[in-house]
């Protein structure tokens, strides 16, 4: 340790310190685009294979939904939703990735199980009627 103290310079700290600032700059912002507006509805994206098969939504969902996706050759999937989230229940894949991965309920929020090409995307959509103009020139 006192020998990394010798090596090390007074400016070699400053800049060490920075990068470790700089690297919460991407955590920031993604956090940041991910939020949503309280009015916003949220919305679950069943995917499969790039083809949308189900758009589900899931704020003020009561319940439970469990619709079976059906692969190629013996391949599915069961998705339940209860109340406002969702998640793979069940699958035939060997490892079970996306059963795995839980609940999901928030905007930005995604499960995947990639031998059967299905993605579940979690998205806001607004219900503001306010016009975002973005202006170039």
């Amino acid at each position: 340790m006192r020998n990394m103290l010798k090596i090390m310079k007074p400016l070699d700290v400053v800049v060490i310190l920075f990068l470790i600032t700089i690297s919460f700059v991407p955590l920031t912002v993604f956090s940041m685009t991910n939020t949503y507006n309280e009015g916003d509805d949220i919305i679950a994206v069943i995917s499969r294979d790039g083809e949308v098969i189900h758009e589900v939504t899931l704020s003020g969902h009561e319940g439970n939904s469990e619709y079976r996706i059906e692969g190629d050759g013996d391949q599915y999937n069961l998705v339940e939703i209860e109340d406002e989230r969702i998640r793979i229940r069940h699958d035939n894949t060997p490892h079970q990735v996306g059963v795995n991965m839980g609940w999901k309920s928030r905007p930005g929020e995604t499960i995947v199980s990639l031998p059967h090409k299905l993605l579940i995307e979690i998205k806001s959509i607004g219900n503001n009627t306010d016009d975002d103009v973005i202006l170039s020139y």
